[in-house]
């Protein structure tokens, strides 16, 4: 029995490695006018923005919360340009009340000579969007600055109370700073800055990317800051959160390369955000902009999150990306049931949660199946102008009827589902009614697959398109 001390030692150690957080990511892309420095060290994620020229501006976006601090300044007579004199490293803190705040802290550099903060915005990721473009935020999150000695503090909570956000800046070698202005008694305006946000952080998943994965660094590296347990981000800084369609179609494009723990977590993050009938969420608002808009909707200021469920296209892509996974990919195969059997963080198991899916689908591909006609095919929900990728007020040219939503998605959607339902996969989640219609699910595929496309085709004879081709 002399080797079961050593097997004990090694299973330990080796369990200790696998509960170890992802190492450290950092890195940078320049672009244009533009600085970005990422880190994402433990419980930090943030994203650096540093914009030159006349309008200047310094930005730090968290995934956590989808929130931010931003420092905006005055308009200056030449172009100003930032150096990153030291990148961003992790920091954490206490608030008064001593509750956790996590960000970075990093020194910049600028040629110009002097600086006049025009605003600063501490909230939600939306907030300082809307700042940017617009130059206005609520008048409850805007906070005064406290000038102590060589540094300017923005602190705040956020507005239900909870813990919140911090900007500091303090002039650092030569430079002076009164309330109004910082100055530069040498040659550059140096900075020292903390950037703080009181947000829950998010779970970094360590490596998405398989060993079959393409090699470029960059690409590799953006895919792992915006990739976590809890959901994947579109983009960042502007998209710092969940968007349904987004997170389907990356999944469905990388499934060959993914680590199965990353595939689970995406297809996860949709379930978990399902409306009560089987919808896909297209967008949240969490964070500080769900406490504005509670509040401003008469339910107060608490943080429970807001789902958007306007679009129409992503409700039909998590029944592909299950199957893919599910059914065609060996790994998925090995693990289905046990993901199935898995619950999401209000109780119910994600196969109950897909099953809503599934069945919100064939249902609402009933009409065109039993009688295909125009009328009854899927459209932009009333009222709305946007519902698939082309999201813009413009980008439907105020049609309905979605080819790629009709054509590809709704087809593509049903053949999924009858392909689920025959693996016997989901027979303990289902109900009665639920069962009945996932058997109709491969019959209606049949009839969307040959009945609409031919409604979105259109022929012009070859005189008349060259008629109308402009030189």
């Amino acid at each position: 029995m002399k080797w079961w001390p050593r097997l004990l030692v090694g299973w330990i150690v080796g369990s200790a490695a696998m509960a170890q957080p992802p190492a450290p990511l950092a890195f940078r892309i320049d672009e244009g006018h533009n600085v970005n420095s990422f880190l994402r060290d433990g419980p930090v994620a943030a994203h650096l923005l540093l914009r030159a020229g006349h309008e200047p501006r310094i930005l730090v976006a968290f995934p956590a919360g989808n929130s931010g601090v931003g420092l905006w300044f005055m308009r200056t007579p030449g172009t100003v340009s930032w150096t990153l004199v030291s990148a961003p490293r992790p920091v954490s803190a206490r608030d008064a009340q001593g509750r956790d705040l996590h960000g970075i802290e990093f020194e910049v550099e600028t040629d110009a000579r002097e600086l006049r903060p025009r605003g600063a915005v501490l909230s939600s990721i939306r907030v300082l969007r809307d700042y940017e473009l617009q130059s206005q935020a609520p008048a409850q999150i805007m906070v005064a600055p406290k000038v102590e000695a060589a540094r300017i503090a923005w602190t705040r909570d956020r507005l239900d109370g909870a813990a919140g956000y911090q900007l500091i800046v303090e002039a650092a070698g030569t430079t002076t700073v009164d309330a109004q202005k910082f100055s530069a008694d040498g040659n550059a305006l140096r900075l020292k800055i903390r950037a703080l946000t009181g947000e829950p952080p998010l779970t970094p998943l360590d490596t998405p990317l398989d060993v079959a994965a393409g090699s470029d660094t960059r690409s590799r590296e953006v895919l792992e800051f915006l990739a976590y347990r809890e959901k994947y981000l579109a983009g960042s800084w502007r998209f710092d959160t969940y968007f349904g369609r987004d997170t389907l179609i990356a999944a469905l494009l990388l499934a060959p390369v993914l680590e199965p723990e990353a595939l689970d977590s995406a297809i996860t993050s949709v379930l978990e955000r399902l409306a009560p009938d089987g919808e896909v969420a297209h967008e949240e608002d969490i964070g500080e902009f769900a406490v504005l808009r509670n509040a401003r909707e008469g339910r107060g200021r608490i943080a429970t999150p807001i789902y958007d469920y306007g679009m129409v296209d992503d409700d039909f892509l998590l029944a592909p990306l299950a199957a893919r996974w599910l059914l065609d990919s060996e790994r998925g195969r090995a693990r289905a049931r046990e993901f199935l059997a898995g619950k999401l963080a209000g109780g119910e198991s994600r196969g109950h949660a897909l099953v809503r899916n599934l069945a919100w689908t064939v249902e609402r591909a009933a009409d065109f199946a039993a009688n295909p006609r125009a009328t009854h095919l899927v459209g932009i929900k009333p009222g709305r102008m946007t519902g698939n990728w082309r999201d813009s007020e413009t980008g439907l040219g105020r049609g309905r009827y979605a080819y790629d939503i009709n054509a590809a998605l709704v087809p593509a959607a049903l053949e999924a589902a009858a392909r689920l339902h025959g693996s016997g996969l989901l027979e303990t989640y289902l109900d009665g009614t639920q069962r009945r219609l996932l058997q109709q699910a491969g019959e209606r595929a049949r009839v969307w697959t040959l009945r609409a496309p031919a409604l979105f085709e259109v022929e012009v004879p070859a005189a008349q398109a060259r008629e109308r081709t402009p030189l």
